[in-house]
């Protein structure tokens, strides 16, 4: 059995080392069949983006060693030889700017100029020949011994390419990873001027107006709108998660997902795999479902249902723009956490960084370019007032739900006092219902401000805060929220994971006491408990063989909170 490629983006020496290989190379047809001359393509971060720039350079570039045999065993060579014929034809520039992760635009500047000279400097048999112009010779070697100007590294590309041309007599082919990994930590950190007027410089002068460009293909996570980078960039084509174009290119089909597992010996965990590391929808008229591969990768290696990719980047500004969100984005980040869609809201796939948390609908096109959302429905709106393309959004799998109840958690930890959480858990799983009552109290009168619960969806919000505080149970106890039991559905369901004297299961339901009909908290909770009773929720616990249960009943008005709660079966 072939070992899976984890962390290994490089097409040839995954060929080299026999790894396992899900077939995109119909992505090299799609892109010489585009009429468009720079392809940006913007998908979520660990989606193959990286692997398939490496297979385009592969299959491209004209080098010594004949690259041919790499793509013979592929679909592509299938093709015929107007396909073949193309590879090994052109010269390449590649860069990846995907290591542009530092806190200053200094150092991030630094390193991108020696990137630049490195990819250079890979050409080094331009400059053995002595053809070069005095003044390009003088550019190159300032270039290289890192004593260029700004203006001379920001047109080094187009340099390269005019230098390439003229070498081989065949246009270049650029390509261009991660491009707005610069942007990213530039609009945290807070040098973003100085961050998009170089990329700007840079990119304009490599493809705009390039007549030494045979084709350019650009991979980040978002379209950054033209503004910013793109200006007057009138050749480019973009492809996001909204656009049919390349779409089962960066990611795994199900089809694909399917024989990996029978592979690996894992057919039967499909339902598992899929709960966990569930599809995305990719494209509008005909959406296409497509699995995170990076997950799937993962998974297939270690054999174990756990958050994977999460785990790879620190989520920063996704953080950032949830937890400092208005009370209407934590309200919503409320419904996804009871699992339910929200919207429909207006999307846009063109982010501008300086106006990301200004609406709502921003933040959750955000949310939905990053992968931390997708989309249930999508409906274009050509007349009247409200025009463009609305949808809703749902967490896309298990994976990304654990990530929002962790981001809620340490929302929570940060705005209450230490040990608070561990005593507020150890009275809920003791069943010592008084104290619970009494510590959520006062929790919520320090960490509520009165907007959050004054509405009519503040049901949500504290349903989401509990979810919030129950995740650091989770090495003991499983915690299921609105999944169907008996006759209906719980708001929450307590479970633990292993069978120990006095482990109970614990039944939560919220009730938001009716101001229009002034009902009292206790009529509320009286209301939460009988539905527990009615609806037979605990029909799933005696399934898994629990008969100690605990039904607690939560009833808020505003910032007043009261449990009341009864237990049953095993003391």
């Amino acid at each position: 059995m072939k070992r899976m490629p984890i962390g290994v983006d490089d097409f040839k020496a995954i060929h080299e080392r026999n790894l396992y290989y899900v077939d995109k190379s119909m992505l090299i047809k799609d892109i010489l069949d585009d009429g468009a001359e720079v392809n940006l393509i913007a998908r979520p971060r660990r989606f193959g983006k990286t692997l398939n720039l490496s297979m385009l350079r592969y299959f491209f570039e004209k080098t010594e060693e004949n690259h041919g045999a790499l793509f013979q065993d592929l679909e592509i060579w299938y093709q015929g030889e107007r396909y073949q014929r193309e590879q090994g034809k052109y010269p390449v520039i590649a860069l990846t700017l995907k290591s542009l992760k530092m806190n200053t635009w200094k150092s991030n500047y630094s390193r991108l100029c020696t990137l630049l000279a490195t990819e250079i400097e890979r050409h080094g048999y331009l400059y053995e020949k002595n053809d070069l112009s005095s003044n390009d010779k003088y550019i190159v070697s300032r270039i290289l011994d890192r004593t260029a100007d700004e203006s001379e590294y920001g047109g080094s590309i187009e340099l390269l390419s005019r230098l390439l041309h003229a070498y081989h007599g065949e246009k270049v082919i650029i390509l261009v990873d991660e491009y707005d990994t610069l942007l990213n930590e530039a609009y945290i950190h807070g040098f973003y001027d100085e961050a998009a007027a170089f990329l700007r410089l840079l990119l304009g002068e490599a493809f705009k107006n390039n007549v030494h460009l045979r084709k350019g293909v650009m991979t980040g996570i978002f379209r950054v709108a033209k503004e910013s980078i793109f200006s007057g960039l009138n050749n480019l084509k973009v492809s996001t998660i909204i656009q049919d174009d390349y779409r089962e290119y960066f990611g795994f089909t199900e089809l694909e997902v399917q024989k990996i597992l029978e592979d690996f010996g894992l057919r039967e965990q499909v339902a598992e795999v899929t709960k966990w590391y569930n599809g995305y929808r990719f494209g509008e008229e005909v959406p296409l479902t497509i699995y995170n591969p990076w997950s799937i990768v993962q998974y297939s290696d270690q054999r174990k249902l756990v958050s994977y990719w999460v785990n790879t980047s620190d989520n920063l500004i996704v953080r950032k723009l949830v937890t400092e969100g208005s009370g209407e984005i934590q309200q919503q980040v409320a419904d996804l956490l009871k699992r339910q869609a929200i919207g429909p809201v207006r999307i846009d796939d063109t982010i501008v960084y300086r106006e990301v948390d200004r609406s709502p609908d921003t933040i959750w096109s955000f949310l939905l370019m990053s992968g931390y959302l997708k989309t249930v429905t999508l409906e274009r709106h050509t007349e009247g007032m409200l025009r463009g393309l609305f949808g809703t959004l749902t967490i896309p799998n298990e994976e990304v739900y654990d990530f929002f109840a962790e981001m809620l958690s340490s929302w929570f930890s940060d705005t209450v006092k230490g040990g608070s959480t561990t005593k507020l858990l150890q009275a809920l799983t003791d069943g010592d219902i008084a104290t619970f009552s009494g510590m959520l109290q006062e929790t919520v009168l320090h960490t509520f401000s009165y907007h959050d619960v004054s509405d009519d969806r503040s049901e949500s919000f504290y349903h989401a805060f509990v979810l919030g505080i129950l995740v650091y149970l989770d090495k003991e106890y499983e915690v299921i929220s609105n999944r169907e039991s008996g006759y209906g559905r719980h708001d929450v369901m307590i479970v633990p994971r292993e069978r120990k004297k006095g482990r109970k299961g614990i039944i939560l339901e919220f009730k938001r006491a009716d101001a229009i009909r002034e009902e009292s908290l206790d009529e509320a909770l009286d209301a939460a408990l009988l539905q527990i009773d009615e609806k037979r929720y605990e029909a799933e616990l005696h399934a898994r063989g629990i008969q100690g249960i605990v039904k607690l009943g939560i009833a808020f008005k505003g910032k007043r909170v009261k449990v009341k709660g009864r237990e049953q079966g095993e003391k």
